[in-house]
C-alpha cells in the first residue's frame, strides 16, 4: 500500500487501529514502537493537549535518531479540541520529508473538515455498511433524478456528516487518479456542505446545495 505523509485511520475497534498502526510502522522500518525516539505519541496517556500538538513542529524538524523517517501517532484524534485541531493543520499540510503522521478515530465527523481534507483516509474492517459509502454520489443535472437521489440520503445530522466526509474522500481519491473540473467543483460543494452542517445549517439545506445548486 502506498503511504501518504498525513493519514487518518478510521476504525470500529481501537485494537484494530493499533494493529494497523503497528503494521504501518513496521513497513516504515520501525521494529518497535515502545521507547522509540523517532515516534511521537499523543494519546490517552499523554493527553490531547495543545502544547503537545504545538511541540510536533520541533519534533519533525529534527533528523531521525535511528531510522530513515519519523512518525507521529495521534490516537483517538477526535479528542483533540478545536484549538488543538487548528494548531495541527500546518503540520499535516507540510510534514516535511520522510515524516509520517497517523491519526486514528472511530468518530471522523468530530474532526474538522480542514483536517480530513489534508489527509489520506484508511478505513479498516468495513467501517460502515451504508451503501452510499462505497461509491461516489452521482449528480446528473437533471432536477427530477437528482431530487430522487437526494431523498435516499439520511436526514439525521450525525449520519449525514460521516457520509459527506466519505464522499469527500472518494472524490479526492478519484481526482488524484483522473482530475477534471467537474470533480473539483463537486469537491468544493461537498466541503461547503460539510461546513454548513457544522455551522448548524439544516442538513437537508446543505444537501440541497450539493444536488440542486
Amino acid at each position: 500500500m502506498k503511504l501518504f505523509p498525513s493519514n487518518i485511520i478510521v476504525y470500529q475497534q481501537i485494537t484494530d487501529a493499533d494493529h494497523e498502526i503497528n503494521d504501518l510502522c513496521q513497513s516504515l522500518g520501525h521494529k518497535s514502537l515502545n521507547n522509540n525516539p523517532d515516534i511521537f505519541f499523543i494519546n490517552q496517556e499523554t493527553g490531547w493537549t495543545i502544547e503537545l500538538v504545538r511541540s510536533l513542529k520541533n519534533f519533525i524538524s529534527q533528523k531521525p535518531f535511528n531510522h530513515q523517517n519519523k512518525v507521529i501517532i495521534i490516537s483517538e484524534a477526535h479528542n483533540l479540541n478545536i484549538e488543538s485541531q487548528n494548531a495541527l493543520l500546518k503540520t499535516l499540510e507540510e510534514p516535511g520529508d520522510n515524516n509520517y503522521i497517523f491519526l486514528t478515530t472511530n468518530r471522523p465527523s468530530k474532526l474538522l473538515n480542514t483536517i480530513t481534507s489534508r489527509c489520506h483516509t484508511i478505513r479498516i474492517n468495513n467501517f460502515s455498511k451504508n451503501t452510499f459509502l462505497n461509491k461516489k454520489i452521482e449528480i446528473t443535472g437533471d432536477f427530477t433524478k437528482d431530487t430522487l437521489a437526494l431523498e435516499k440520503f439520511y436526514k439525521n445530522k450525525d449520519q449525514i456528516l460521516p457520509l459527506l466526509k466519505e464522499q469527500l474522500y472518494l472524490f479526492q481519491q478519484d481526482t488524484i487518479d483522473k482530475p477534471n473540473l467537474q470533480k473539483s467543483r463537486i469537491i468544493q460543494k461537498i466541503i461547503k456542505s460539510i461546513n454548513m452542517i457544522e455551522s448548524n445549517v439544516d442538513p437537508r439545506s446543505a444537501l440541497d446545495f450539493i444536488f440542486l445548486n
